[in-house]
């Protein structure tokens, strides 16, 4: 996903801001808060984005929605985004903030599939594994995907480990297709 150096430029401004308070965690969950409200309501998310409603109505939205929510720090700081014209830019600000807040406390993002939902031990086994190959905390986003047909894909950054079985199979496939593949045998 691309990320606008805008976004990132106000979402670092603002968590500086919140830092400087110590309001970094609740801004935090201000802008986990508005990402899910994005996600789910397609209405909010096509009135933030369209050109056709003016900013006025949208601080007015803004504030019905989420004012009595939201920390003051970040309901100023909407404001201001809403003044300057770049509402549609929220979104991405709010991801850019949840970006910089990992950052600095050196977590990762990675992604889990399995082939089937995993168990809470095996979770935590592979949590630790995750930890391990990135070095660093990581927080791990879990998917299902049955035609792995057994075990797991782990992903971290550029890292990858496939334990799955149709990778296993494709590798053993690949090795007895490929010609130069000749098996040694003991003539006693």
């Amino acid at each position: 996903m691309a990320h606008s150096k805008a976004a990132d430029r106000y979402a670092k401004s603002l968590y500086q801001i919140a830092g400087s308070e110590g309001n970094q965690e609740l801004v935090l969950k201000d802008m986990q808060q508005y990402r899910e409200a994005l996600k789910n309501s397609p209405d909010l998310r096509a009135v933030m984005i369209s050109p056709v409603i003016p900013s006025s109505k949208k601080k007015s939205i803004i504030d019905s929605i989420f004012r009595s929510h939201f920390q003051p720090v970040t309901a100023l700081f909407f404001d201001l985004v809403i003044r300057k014209g770049r509402e549609k830019n929220l979104g991405e600000i709010a991801d850019a903030y949840i970006r910089e807040d990992k950052r600095v406390k050196g977590i990762k993002d990675g992604k889990l599939i399995s082939a089937t939902p995993l168990t809470a031990e095996l979770r935590e086994e592979l949590q630790t594994r995750a930890e391990k190959l990135a070095g660093c905390k990581v927080v791990l986003e879990e998917k299902v995907d049955a035609s792995l047909l057994g075990g797991f894909i782990l992903s971290v950054g550029d890292l990858q480990l496939d334990e799955s079985i149709k990778n296993k199979l494709a590798r053993l496939h690949h090795t007895l297709v490929d010609t130069s593949y000749i098996p040694k045998i003991d003539l006693i």
